[in-house]
């Protein structure tokens, strides 16, 4: 305890040249191995998740479903029969994109290049069996610095977004009675509405709210859904929304869109939410109906409340409404961002 407070760097390294060592020259360098992932290999999986994202990890929420969708490729790396490392892409654009969904690399294995080795692996991959696909995208935390350095690296910079997240527990008064909720909606706007049908007029009025520079390769705007990049179009609009509770708002030629979703991680049941538009208050009259919706359905939950929103601006106002008003817990410090990235194949 002494040295790791006194000596903290000295201490990491000594403690990843121990694990260096345990593995006795069992390199992944020449070791390792490559595989599709089955649901067999669930637990294995899942020892590599324990910890990760403080509890808030994603993966053994969609592991399954990952696997089921056949425009999902899941590889694993091995070691001999030990799994290492996972990495998950899903195919999109009518075949011509993949999005990384999730990467992962066992404790014990972590700064031996497993995960850039899995990367490798699953472009080729796609080269040979995805002729189509054009191009990647991917994510990442800012945060996560060595990972974002790492990611401009290899891939193109496209745009960021401000990512807010709060938790709250069941006992809070408007989670006792989520209808209270409309207390705090002094917007003067008219009620959002689930989305019925998106048309290009509708897309491009969207687009207005969107991050400046949010566009791929190709010119086209790019959403982010739950931290997925995502073209805006009404054909992904409709695909969206099979997986997704979507809103929209018309109000004075402005039209805002905003998506949500909810999973339960190993600590808290997570609501994601991305609002595209303009002003605090029509982000707010989004929030608020995407909270009563979630509140009302999962009364007994912790809930941990991550939002997008495209305007930095935006960032100050949200975070004080969280703490001050709703009375929610903060996570992550404000200007935390969410970083989009891409590259041609």
């Amino acid at each position: 305890m002494i040295l790791s407070h006194l000596f903290p760097c000295w201490f990491q390294r000594s403690q990843r040249k121990k694990m260096a060592d345990k593995n006795n020259g069992a390199s992944a360098g020449e070791n390792l191995t490559f595989r599709m992932a089955s649901h067999g290999d669930y637990d294995d999986v899942m020892r590599m998740s324990v910890g990760v994202y403080d509890d808030r990890d994603y993966l053994p929420a969609f592991y399954h479903s990952f696997i089921d969708d056949t425009d999902v490729i899941v590889f694993l790396a091995l070691v001999g029969d030990e799994v290492v490392g996972l990495r998950a892409s899903k195919i999109t654009e009518s075949g011509t994109a993949f999005i990384v969904k999730a990467a992962r690399v066992a404790p014990d294995w972590r700064g031996q290049g497993i995960d850039r080795r899995l990367s490798l692996h699953q472009d080729q991959w796609m080269r040979q069996n995805r002729p189509s696909v054009k191009y990647k995208r991917s994510t990442a935390f800012s945060l996560a610095q060595g990972v974002v350095e790492s990611t401009k690296k290899k891939m193109r910079y496209i745009f960021s977004m401000p990512f807010i997240e709060y938790e709250c527990g069941p006992n809070l008064w408007w989670r006792q009675d989520p209808a209270q909720l409309a207390q705090l909606d002094t917007t003067g706007l008219p009620d959002v509405v689930p989305l019925q049908a998106a048309d290009d007029d509708f897309c491009t009025a969207v687009q207005k709210c969107l991050p400046a520079k949010a566009c791929g390769t190709d010119g086209k705007p790019i959403i982010l859904v739950d931290w997925d990049p995502y073209i805006l179009s009404p054909a992904n609009l409709k695909r969206l929304q099979a997986q997704y509770t979507i809103y929209m708002l018309k109000h004075e030629e402005e039209t805002s869109l905003s998506f949500s979703n909810t999973y339960l991680t190993p600590s808290v049941r997570i609501l994601t939410l991305q609002v595209y538009a303009k002003d605090f208050f029509t982000v707010l009259k989004h929030l608020l109906k995407h909270l009563k919706d979630t509140c009302q359905t999962y009364t007994s939950d912790v809930i941990g409340m991550g939002v997008h929103v495209p305007k930095y601006e935006l960032d100050d106002v949200i975070h004080d409404f969280c703490r001050e008003t709703l009375k929610m817990e903060r996570v992550y410090p404000s200007k935390t961002q969410a970083l989009v990235f891409e590259s041609e194949m």
